[in-house]
């Protein structure tokens, strides 16, 4: 994904829109106070369905399978129950995957019915709400600071900052990551690595900033369960000078942080969002055009994370 820039606000009136994967109940009108927990939408998301192997799975001829199923059509089951097994010293048994219905059998298998699944969307940041759209989502608005991030792996998280790193060059260490982070959103500077991010799990943090992710350590931080951001990106780079002092300015307050990201059709970007007890500043739109005068942070050499005013403005695209 190429980003062109990011915004960098210490404090602003920020506009958060909340939407459903797929059109739902909207539990919340223009003008209602939010908390972070509190949910504003709700769906459902469709019954999925499983083919268990049964056959396979007990690794007996397709023609004996029905001596060893232990349920019946339209029976309901939960994961892990048994759905087929077999006895004596080679025995094994067949369990449910998921929770759901048998809703058929044949030539070996079993089709489980998957039950549909509640989706519940909070509000992530305390403000008002100042618009809605029918079964699809609503629009909050808080006050705080708001930094635009390049890379998320599409979770989100509420909860105390803990600025670990002391300088946007130092990387994020197992060794940093100590009983005092659970339930927080960690703050490292350059990277972190492989044993960092298991650390993390086993600490049971909330989230994880930082300024660059190794691309060999993408498939890890997807399934990490918990947000991480990349401001810089994908790579090495340390976080910009401007987005860590911001940061440990901000140690020890709640912090709204959506590593979502979608790079076409309506472009979304990871973003942090610290609420501030104050009416002050002016919105903020992540996607203005710069203008000259614009305070802009370079995302590519030879610049790269340099801060500066913008005195002229170059008309031609750019190349990617």
């Amino acid at each position: 994904m190429y980003v062109p820039y990011s915004i960098v606000n210490p404090l602003t009136i920020v506009q958060i829109a909340r939407r459903l994967p797929r059109p739902g109940d909207i539990l919340v009108g223009v003008g209602d106070t939010v908390e972070p927990a509190h949910i504003v939408a709700q769906t459902v998301r469709p019954a999925d369905f499983r083919i268990i192997n049964v056959a396979r799975e007990l690794n007996v001829p397709l023609k004996k399978v029905k001596n060893y199923i232990k349920v019946e059509q339209g029976e309901r089951v939960s994961e892990g129950d048994v759905l087929a097994a077999r006895g004596g010293l080679s025995g094994g048994s067949c369990r449910a995957p998921i929770g759901g219905t048998i809703v058929g059998s044949g030539r070996g298998r079993l089709l489980l019915e998957a039950d549909p699944q509640p989706i519940r969307l909070n509000a992530l940041v305390p403000g008002v709400v100042v618009d809605t759209r029918p079964s699809e989502g609503v629009l909050i608005e808080t006050v705080g600071a708001y930094i635009q991030a390049a890379w998320g792996n599409g979770l989100e998280a509420y909860g105390p900052l803990r600025v670990i790193a002391r300088a946007p060059r130092h990387p994020l260490r197992p060794k940093h990551i100590d009983p005092a982070s659970q339930g927080t959103i960690l703050v490292g500077g350059a990277r972190l690595d492989e044993e960092t991010i298991e650390r993390a799990i086993e600490m049971q943090v909330r989230g994880i900033i930082v300024g660059g992710l190794p691309s060999r350590l993408l498939s890890l931080a997807e399934g990490a369960g918990f947000p991480i951001v990349a401001t810089e990106g994908i790579g090495k780079t340390p976080m910009s000078k401007a987005t860590f002092d911001l940061l440990r300015s901000l140690d020890g307050r709640d912090v709204a942080l959506s590593a979502q990201l979608r790079p076409r059709w309506g472009a979304k970007r990871p973003y942090i969002v610290v609420p501030m007890p104050s009416e002050a500043g002016t919105p903020v739109d992540p996607d203005a055009p710069i203008v000259v005068g614009s305070r802009v942070r370079a995302l590519a050499p030879p610049a790269r994370s340099s801060i500066s005013r913008r005195g002229c403005l170059n008309s031609r695209p750019a190349r990617g």
